[in-house]
């Protein structure tokens, strides 16, 4: 009977424990599957419960600790066999995305499941069953909504809910143990905790990436639509206005998350809003001028005739009656290799009235009707408005465009090996070959015409840079022939690691300028990029404007079905490459933490390598935390007896003797301080079985013996000393037994 009752404490001792490791490893496999309540949950308590039980079995073992340290080798072994060598990858991926990046695997789970389980349960059952930490017990249960911040994964609120009221019943139920009647009041520590819970969230709200996406901001304007703010359905209404300065991507970046638009295509591209041409030192800003908002009313006649098939249709007539102007650009014999789809994209806009139509680098054509506008102009720069001041909040138009992978193709094919006066040349010698009324002069004429204005575009904007910006382009693109080469450069120079994308980072104002994002901080928002980009591109001589728009983003219910929400405001450079028009080039360096961003998806490659040593480098300070709650009573006992070996005699004994008697006190749950050293003894030796005389007698000598402290010898010191160490083992051992028979 009295076995049963042990067990059954041992039980009962486990239980909020285990509760508090299910609510964790749920919340993470809500991370990962968007449910906590599933088979991988379900099998998560299970292992905990299991492992708790096992952790019990081991504290009663002479080489317990040993056995567990294999366990947790085990348990890592087991993970990295789950995972084979060729899905490493992808199961960083899957795991610095919360799942977005990657789809969902069962080796995935399993391997979390196994690692995050065995690594909670123990750190728990050791800061809630061996020695009660409240810090600690806190700090590690923040690691599950540590973990959804990062990925940009909104928890649900019961989940905090769960965890801040089974560390209070933790707490109240351990404030009834052993471990903390010799502690503070119990008020005190619950203060404590919960402190210690409010700093760690304010912490992690301060230090990590915010999610892009409000949780539960649907219900947010549920409940507001009852009120009107001025719009028709009571909701505070955004729009698309043209900006005489840049910065509205972070702008939008920086606000609430709103749903913009819903875009259906089978070929998502960057959706372009503005340009701006001249940066503005003093103000640290791009201008954009009222004259260049000006544009033709004929761009859906003239921009479809800009075709690559057309124009190798048209190469190939001329060189029939001309075949040296091929030695000028030899790659246009190829040019019948490309193929030049056209897409189409229906835009939906969801209460944004926008001034501009939404519209990919290459469009050639929008058809408005749905919104009422009687015409649509285009600017040089590819900016497509109407005669409405506002587009309709919710109309719907949509845009044709040729598909921008050609243009990848072009320059991996080497078409774009030519500077821009051979290209120059090659085009106005085609052009000579034709009437000027004939189908292959007008496709000509428009390859030519946009090359002579990206020309004149790169003398008007040219820029003057800081020596330092100079030095730094020179160096980039040292020994390239073209601008191509020079323009990957200088993406690849951002994309390199070196930098970091983040919306949280805001340099100190006085020294917020490009120099300071390219060669100091090395942080920024995609305005910084972009900037950063556009002044190194123009400072290596190309032509390069900085552009405004947004990035698609899939839907997650139709594949053909794309989201615009002000999350998905890009900024990013357009250059004009000779041999394939302009170019997008995307510097802004891939952020983790917004895997529905969009951000750095164009040309962007994940560095695995430095996830995997960021993971490798919480994985061990969280270890070494670990570790030090562990050893520091070790590391406060060392120090103890340092001090006793530097002290004089008589003070060496006096330290002892407190010492042992709080150490002594603490084990049986007694108040010690008022019994005299004889009365301590008789309890020492009751307790320990052992003679207290080689303490007792130089302490009471050293208190109230003839001489003092003065007369203690270097024997009676070290007598009590060996003294004192003999009951620490002694005590220690009869609590191990006593813990092995609850």
């Amino acid at each position: 009977m009295a076995e049963k009752s042990k067990r059954f404490e041992k039980i009962k001792g486990n239980i909020l424990p285990w509760l508090l490791c299910s609510v964790m490893m749920s919340a993470v496999v809500y991370i990962y599957t968007d449910s906590g309540l599933n088979l991988y949950a379900a099998v998560s308590a299970a292992m905990s419960a299991a492992l708790l039980l096992l952790f019990d079995f081991l504290r009663t073992k002479k080489l317990g600790g040993l056995m567990y340290f294999i366990l947790l080798l085990g348990a890592g072994f087991t993970s990295s066999l789950i995972l084979d060598g060729s899905s490493i990858d992808a199961f960083v991926m899957w795991f610095f995305s919360g799942a977005q990046a990657q789809e969902t695997r069962v080796s995935f789970m399993a391997a979390i499941i196994l690692f995050l389980g065995f690594f909670f349960t123990s750190v728990v059952y050791y800061f809630t069953r061996v020695v009660y930490r409240s810090a600690a017990a806190v700090l590690i249960t923040l690691i599950p909504f540590a973990l959804a911040v990062k990925v940009a994964v909104a928890l649900p609120y019961y989940y905090i809910a769960a965890a801040a009221a089974l560390n209070l019943f933790i707490f109240l139920y351990d404030s009834r143990s052993t471990m903390l009647k010799s502690a503070k009041p119990a008020g005190s520590s619950a203060f404590t905790v919960y402190t210690d819970f409010a700093a760690a969230a304010v912490i992690l709200a301060l230090i990590i990436p915010k999610p892009g996406t409000t949780p539960f901001y649907d219900k947010f304007e549920e409940a507001t639509a009852r009120f009107s703010f001025g719009a028709d359905n009571g909701q505070s209404v955004i729009n698309g206005d043209y900006y005489n300065t840049s910065g509205n991507a972070d702008n939008y970046l920086k606000g609430e998350s709103r749903l913009l638009y819903i875009i259906s295509t089978a070929d998502p591209v960057y959706m372009k809003a503005q340009v701006f041409d001249r940066y503005d030192s003093e103000n640290r800003c791009w201008t954009a001028s009222v004259d260049d908002m000006s544009g033709t009313k004929y761009w859906q006649e003239q921009r479809p005739l800009l075709s690559y098939e057309k124009l190798a249709a048209a190469v190939e007539k001329a060189a029939e009656s001309d075949s040296s102007l091929l030695e000028l650009y030899p790659q246009a014999e190829r040019l019948s290799e490309i193929t030049d789809k056209e897409s189409f994209s229906i835009v939906y806009a969801r209460d944004f009235p926008a001034v501009y139509v939404l519209a990919p680098l290459r469009a050639t054509s929008a058809n408005l009707s749905n919104v009422g506008a009687r015409y649509s102009a285009r600017t040089d720069s590819g900016e497509i408005f109407t005669n409405l001041r506002f587009l309709p909040q919710n109309g719907d138009y949509t845009v044709r465009y040729y598909s921008e992978s050609v243009l990848e193709e072009l320059i991996e094919g080497g078409f774009c090996d030519i500077s821009f006066d051979d290209y120059r040349h090659f085009l106005y010698r085609i052009l000579w070959q034709f009437d000027t009324d004939s189908d292959e002069f007008k496709v000509i004429d428009e390859f030519a015409g946009e090359q002579r204005k990206a020309e004149e575009y790169r003398e008007d904007t040219a820029t003057e840079v800081s020596p330092e910006i100079q030095a730094l382009a020179d160096e980039i693109t040292a020994g390239l022939e073209y601008d191509c080469q020079k323009a990957q450069a200088i993406e690849d120079y951002f994309q390199s690691g070196r930098y970091i994308y983040s919306l949280a980072y805001e340099a100190p104002k006085e020294l917020d300028t490009p120099e300071y994002f390219i060669f100091e901080s090395k942080t920024g928002t995609c305005s910084d990029f972009a900037t950063a980009y556009t002044l190194l591109a123009r400072a290596s001589g190309l032509a390069v404007r900085y552009a405004e728009g947004f990035v698609p983003q899939p839907s997650n219910e139709l594949s053909e079905l794309y989201l615009i929400s002000t999350d998905n405001a890009h900024a990013y450079p357009e250059v004009y490459i000779p041999g394939a028009g302009w170019v997008i080039y995307e510097p802004t360096a891939p952020d983790l933490t917004a895997g529905q961003n969009g951000q750095g998806q164009n040309n962007a490659e994940t560095d695995y390598l430095a996830i995997l040593l960021t993971a490798v480098a919480v994985i061990i300070g969280i270890g070494a935390f670990v570790l030090l709650v562990m050893i520091t009573p070790k590391i406060t006992e060392g120090i103890f007896r340092i001090r006793v070996k530097c002290a004089e005699n008589g003070a060496a004994v006096k330290l002892l003797y407190n010492r042992y008697a709080k150490i002594l006190g603490a084990r049986l749950e007694t108040d010690v301080r008022p019994l005299t050293p004889e009365q301590l003894a008789e309890l020492s030796e009751r307790e320990n079985g052992e003679s207290a005389e080689p303490m007792i007698k130089p302490f009471t000598a050293a208190c109230y013996g003839c001489g003092g402290a003065e007369n203690i010898s270097d024997a009676d010191k070290n007598a009590a000393y060996e003294w004192y160490k003999a009951q620490l083992k002694i005590l220690k051992k009869k609590r191990k037994r006593k813990e092995a028979k609850k």
